[in-house]
């Protein structure tokens, strides 16, 4: 049988993952960047120190009402009358799989990753009793289930937070390695319902697939969405409002390299636990939410989201060929289908020009020109003029490339509230080959709405940019 935690221990793994919180974004101190890798070709690293992050994170966050709909990831659990087919370990069991080989196969995959998680010190899977007939966590095997994914049960929560049991739904395991990495996930957002069973999905399947990668490597299916994010930088990172986006799992990745302990998860787990509230009786909402959680950390710590999204645009430049595994760790196994997509690479010679991005820029999508230096001199100078489309603000960077890939500076530009304008220019080009212009979508209209991807948001949005010598 599951382990059944008693009564407060929940209330002890909330105070545990706020410590860790506080921890891991302090993790950076003062220490300075490693150093810049002269040896890869096409790589790019970072030139300047961590930001000090040494204040405490927040012990709490207010409650928020909001017009935001109910959560999509609840969903009734699947009739079945076959008698279940369980493990001996006590954690799982299997509903209407057709051969005991076919359940085996589950339970292998389901306790292996369990078994990885545990390792990592993460919360066990909360007790089930008397949902799906006892207390081990349920998996339902439905061949038209698109891929395995969790849901957690409304109403199970067994303390004041919006906590509770769930449940999985997955097709039978095929030939290959993409259907283990998915049960390996929905194993990883059931441990997260444990925390916060209003998870908004696009941050469930957001956190649970960083663990999934972690737990259950499948290079193909890595390979296949951080192709299809790189190729189209311009979409929301989380995916569409209530569904999975494509490698979103590059930003708990980011977040886990840049702020964390260097476990793997830790930081991860204690968003979700920040973020968990108590809703009053009816469906649950997942506000605050997992960015809320963010928003307000980096907020105590000298910074703020939208500067930790644009820092996530620009590490998104230097995956795959282009890595130097200072940026991002263990991302250059991902060769050329992790290179982002540049919208212009042009010459400076060339300039003045006007460009505008092949399709408008989605909240939290983010956009790339590269300028190459060839021809300039110690008293050559850029500006560049950028106007885009109101009522969101673009946040931009730009990053200066030395011969090596290896990054020699940035400059950061933030937008004025209620402008969609803005003009700069950089100086002082001596030893950079090459100028990388990177910009994202805040998708925040006014301040005090910050983006939410839980609920409706802003159109996408294009840009028009023009550099000159």
């Amino acid at each position: 049988m599951a382990d059944k935690p008693p009564a407060d221990s929940r209330y002890r793994l909330r105070a545990r993952w706020l410590v860790a919180l506080a921890c891991c974004v302090g993790a950076c101190g003062d220490q300075a960047a490693p150093a810049p890798s002269a040896t890869v070709s096409g790589s790019i690293s970072q030139g300047e120190e961590d930001v000090p992050l040494d204040l405490p994170a927040p012990v709490g966050l207010p409650r928020l009402e909001s017009t935001e709909l109910p959560n999509a990831a609840l969903r009734d659990r699947p009739a079945t009358e076959a008698r279940p087919r369980c493990d001996v370990h006590g954690v799982f069991c299997v509903h209407d799989a057709r051969t005991d080989e076919e359940a085996a196969a589950l339970l292998s995959v389901a306790n292996g990753a369990l078994a990885t998680y545990r390792a990592l010190g993460l919360p066990r899977l909360p007790y089930d009793a008397p949902l799906g007939g006892d207390a081990r966590t349920d998996i339902y095997v439905r061949d038209a289930e698109p891929y395995a994914n969790a849901f957690a049960d409304p109403g199970s929560a067994t303390s004041g937070f919006d906590e509770g049991t769930s449940f999985i739904v997955t097709p039978p395991l095929r030939p290959g390695c993409h259907d283990r990495q998915a049960l390996a996930g929905a194993v990883a957002r059931a441990l997260l319902f444990g925390e916060d069973a209003a998870l908004e999905p696009n941050a469930a399947s957001m956190l649970g697939d960083y663990l999934a990668v972690r737990a259950e490597p499948c290079s193909l299916a890595e390979l296949e969405a951080i192709d299809t994010a790189q190729r189209s930088p311009e979409r929301t990172f989380t995916g569409e409002r209530g569904e999975r986006g494509a490698a979103s799992f590059l930003f708990p990745w980011f977040l886990e390299d840049r702020y964390g302990t260097g476990a793997p998860g830790m930081l991860t787990f204690a968003l979700a636990a920040i973020s968990s509230q108590k809703t009053t009786k009816g469906p649950l909402i997942d506000e605050p939410d997992v960015f809320d959680a963010l928003r307000v950390t980096q907020r105590r710590n000298r910074t703020s989201l939208a500067e930790t999204l644009l820092e996530f645009a620009i590490h998104r430049a230097f995956i795959g060929s282009r890595s130097d595994e200072t940026h991002m760790v263990d991302v250059a196994k991902y060769g050329d289908l992790g290179r982002v997509r540049i919208e212009w690479n042009v010459p400076y010679t060339s300039l003045p020009r006007t460009f505008k991005p092949l399709r408008p820029i989605e909240p939290l999508g983010a956009t790339y020109l590269y300028i190459d230096l060839a021809g300039t001199n110690a008293e050559s100078e850029i500006t560049f003029v950028v106007d885009w489309e109101p009522p969101v603000g673009f946040r931009w960077a730009v990053v200066k490339i030395d011969e090596s890939g290896s990054e020699l500076g940035r400059k950061e530009y933030e937008p004025i509230l209620g402008s969609s304008h803005l003009e700069a220019t950089i100086r002082d080009l001596a030893g950079a080959k090459a100028l990388l212009v990177v910009g994202i979508n805040e998708g925040e209209s006014r301040r005090d709405e910050p983006f939410d991807p839980g609920r409706l948001r802003e159109a996408a949005k294009s840009y028009v940019i023009t550099f000159a010598q």
